[in-house]
């Protein structure tokens, strides 16, 4: 049986002030810090079952939830990758964590990515889970096609609605009780949590691939939509490492310690060598 989301031995839950107000996080664990970034709509609890199996590979895992996204303030203009940096950059800085590897999922990987490109000095490794790398037509083409539907109906049923549609277009291999969080999360904030999907596509990823000087994962899922986007990453990055996952998006839900295999392996290498000559472990 899977574990319950309410239940994570040791884990610890805190705010931090970022640039759009109170940012609010999720740790695990001791060791060399991982900051892991979800995707939209979600927040920190995206990573509940990955935290436990990096936790105890000798990780401290944080997982802030995104402005407007969780238990995080929304942010105070519009929404952006730029802007979902610096509040993952302000948890860093008000953790004194030293040097970070950071993950990120889907859009959270374009958050990642832009911390690395922005802050070489702090990040000492990149792992991208099925990032987004849109060529500017499918950029134009995803910002005009994002229709998201929040309308609190007072018959409930845009929580069925809902449903009806993560089951149609998300990965089939979600369980119940995923879909049941992510539609949750969906409706948590209000209609600027999805200003998320929008904040990807106006991000240009490719201004900043060659800023990225830290060691990179790219991870690539056979059934996720975003699967070709990883060979084009590293064909573009000849220097990154890469990886392929046989399920899509709901990996890291239903089989985290499969998802976390890849990114132990890339983060004994390089993330906890450079770790033993940084400061060490902060804890909120």
């Amino acid at each position: 049986m899977l574990p319950s989301v309410n239940i994570l031995s040791g884990e610890r839950r805190f705010y931090i002030d970022g640039p759009d107000g109170q940012v609010h996080c999720r740790t695990l664990g001791e060791g060399a810090p991982v900051m892991l970034i979800h995707q939209a709509p979600w927040g920190s609890i995206q990573y509940h079952r990955a935290m436990p199996v990096l936790a105890s590979a000798g990780y401290q895992v944080i997982v802030p939830d995104m402005p407007g996204h969780g238990m995080s303030d929304p942010p105070r203009e519009t929404a952006s990758i730029a802007g979902y940096a610096d509040a993952a950059a302000a948890v860093i800085d008000a953790l004194d964590l030293g040097k970070i590897a950071v993950a990120g999922h889907h859009g959270g990987a374009l958050v990642a990515a832009r911390l690395a490109a922005t802050r070489p000095d702090r990040i000492t490794a990149l792992v991208t889970d099925n990032m987004p790398y849109y060529s500017p037509e499918q950029r134009t083409e995803r910002a005009t096609g994002v229709q998201d539907v929040q309308e609190i109906k007072p018959d409930g049923s845009h929580f069925t609605d809902r449903w009806a549609t993560v089951r149609r277009i998300a990965d089939p291999a979600w369980s119940d009780e995923t879909v049941h969080i992510g539609i949750v999360a969906y409706f948590a904030n209000g209609p600027w949590k999805e200003d998320g999907h929008r904040a990807a596509p106006a991000y240009d990823l490719d201004a900043d691939l060659d800023s990225i000087a830290c060691p990179t994962l790219v991870i690539a899922s056979h059934a996720d939509r975003l699967f070709p986007m990883g060979r084009q990453l590293v064909e573009r990055r000849t220097d990154w490492a890469y990886a392929e996952l046989p399920g899509g998006a709901g990996m890291v839900f239903e089989r985290a310690p499969e998802w976390a295999a890849p990114i132990l392996d890339f983060l004994g290498d390089v993330a906890k060598p450079n770790f033993r000559q940084s400061k060490g472990r902060h804890q909120p």
